[in-house]
């Protein structure tokens, strides 16, 4: 099995942080929940900040759930 390296602090494309790694089992192939935190700018200018977890495999694509349309996220 490879190490991740992913850290916390990396930003996608979709303007989503990754916060950190839980203990909690992902729903993919030997994957962990992370918590990623929406970075994305709202009309107004205020960042989202939704809250969410994911699975460290599918963080590359994640769009936020609340303003992006992404899918629903885990439980953290």
């Amino acid at each position: 099995m490879t190490t991740s390296k992913r850290k916390p602090g990396d930003i996608n494309p979709n303007d989503q942080i990754l916060i950190a790694r839980t203990d909690r089992p992902g729903t993919d192939h030997l994957q962990y929940v992370w918590v990623l935190v929406c970075a994305r700018r709202e009309p107004g200018g205020a960042i989202c900040g939704h809250r969410y977890g994911a699975n460290g495999s599918d963080f590359h694509l994640r769009k936020c759930p609340k303003c992006q349309g992404g899918a629903p996220g885990l439980e953290i």
